[in-house]
């Protein structure tokens, strides 16, 4: 009898910029996450609509067109209290990071960064690793 196998997991990208959209869209494919990237807040949303839920973690671009990452973070919060969401932020705001100080499932990542460098922040989160069905990153 062949085991069932899980889905991997589903990665939400919220980034604005073309160029590293693609390039962190690649790299958590190459490790074997599916993605699904979007270049706005908007478009974020219409995503989540469509996957009912089918998320397992976002990334957001704090600097999106249609409105704040954060802002999307709340959002995305209030729809799933247990979506582990990674904010990528250029700037060190004392402030941002205030607001979400008690949610262990968000964290900051600096930019500009290695996109290969977000796959930790996901372990940090909880999140599956999609090559090992069992076990974390």
């Amino acid at each position: 009898m062949v085991a069932p196998t899980t889905p991997a997991p589903r990665i939400l990208v919220v980034e604005d910029e073309v160029l590293v959209r693609m390039t962190l869209t690649d790299t958590l494919e190459d490790f074997g996450f599916t993605v699904e990237p979007v270049g706005s807040a908007s478009e974020a949303m219409d995503k989540v609509a469509d996957l009912r839920g089918r998320i397992d973690a976002a990334i957001l671009d704090v600097g999106l067109p249609d409105r704040t990452g954060d802002a999307l973070a709340v959002d995305l919060r209030a729809l799933y209290a247990d979506l582990p969401i990674v904010i990528a932020t250029g700037y060190e705001d004392g402030e941002l990071r205030e607001r979400f100080k008690g949610d262990r499932l968000v964290t900051f990542f600096a930019k500009p960064y290695n996109s290969a460098e977000v796959v930790p922040v996901l372990r940090s989160l909880g999140v599956r690793d999609p090559r090992n069905r069992t076990g974390l990153i």
